[in-house]
């Protein structure tokens, strides 16, 4: 079974079901979907192998994320290989678990497969996969990494403007004290996030106190940890904003194991606004960075042609979703007093 036998029994050219093959807009619907029905007929299977060949491509791209357990990065692989297969290109995946040698390795497989480009949507790249990637001059767009502009493609997103919404939400509820749970500070997103939210701090002029930011490690085990010395705090702040959803979560389950209410003793607000932060309760106050528009923006990037390199930057603003963590600032008695101690 052969292109041949596809076009005679469709009654058209070669080059006819080679272009509708690759969803090619110059052939007529109506001839198009003759050919199709000859295929289906024919059983016919198109040997992508020897047309990748011939075109000098393979029609896959890579897709490089942080934290497959991270609910963020399913969502953002589910929308980037949604647009992929509507454009008939394969997706491969490397997940690098926070790991720079797990990032070389994972770029160094999707070169030597000759994908036509990679997506690097981590928060962490290392100088070793950046010389790799140059070198291969394959095309590459990277999430939030501003020293490469000019260079790669590159999809920035506004922290300053993102947090300034949040620290702003909590201070026209009467916020004053406001902490941060950080994010690990050997990522450059974490570190981002923590500059955006000084950021507007300061710019407002509201108190700042070191002992009101917390390390975390963007698990939900970094905000349990955070929450044990929140609440054990005498002068603990009376909001908190988190460097992600999942951070939020853990706090609000502390919270609810130490009997303390959310917002009645401690606002909240995370980053991310995964799917949990609605079904947690109470529902997360948070900022909406969308995966679907990582995804989509990311893919463009890769299909734009190469005259596109170093000058493709397009920036994500996130938005503040309000829900229930988030109210007015409790009493001064309520937030400076000793936590509970549960017999």
């Amino acid at each position: 079974m052969d292109i041949v036998t596809v076009a005679r029994h469709a009654g058209v050219s070669t080059a006819t079901v080679s272009r509708v093959l690759n969803s090619s807009d110059k052939v007529k619907e109506s001839t198009a979907a003759r050919v199709r029905a000859s295929i289906h007929a024919l059983q016919y299977i198109p040997n992508t192998s020897a047309r990748n060949l011939r075109s000098g491509r393979t029609n896959v791209y890579g897709l490089v994320v942080s934290d497959i357990r991270n609910p963020f990065f399913p969502d953002l692989i589910e929308h980037f290989e949604s647009l992929a297969t509507n454009h008939a290109i394969d997706v491969t995946f490397a997940n690098t678990g926070y790991s720079e040698d797990r990032l070389l390795a994972g770029i160094s497989r999707l070169l030597e497969r000759n994908v036509d480009g990679i997506a690097v949507l981590t928060s962490e790249v290392s100088q070793a996969a950046i010389d790799r990637l140059r070198e291969s001059q394959v095309r590459v767009v990277f999430l939030n990494q501003p020293q490469l502009t000019g260079e790669f493609r590159n999809i920035a997103i506004d922290y300053v403007q993102g947090f300034s919404e949040a620290v702003e939400h909590l201070r026209m509820l009467g916020h004053t004290r406001i902490g941060f749970i950080a994010g690990p500070p050997n990522l450059s997103s974490a570190v981002r996030r923590r500059e955006a939210f000084l950021t507007a701090v300061r710019s407002r002029k509201l108190p700042f106190n070191a002992d009101w930011i917390f390390e975390g490690d963007h698990k939900t085990t970094g905000g349990q940890f955070a929450g044990e010395l929140i609440f054990s705090m005498k002068d603990r702040p009376t909001a908190i904003v988190c460097s992600n959803d999942l951070t939020a979560v853990g706090l609000l389950q502390t919270a609810h194991r130490l009997g303390r209410n959310i917002p009645g003793d401690l606002s909240l607000v995370g980053f991310d606004d995964l799917y949990l932060s609605e079904v947690v309760q109470p529902p997360l106050t948070t900022l909406h960075l969308s995966r679907q528009d990582i995804a989509t923006r990311a893919f463009y990037a890769l299909q734009a042609g190469a005259e596109h390199a170093g000058s493709f930057t397009t920036v994500i603003q996130p938005r503040l979703v309000v829900r229930g963590s988030t109210a007015s600032v409790p009493s001064a008695s309520n937030h400076r007093r000793s936590p509970r101690v549960r017999k």
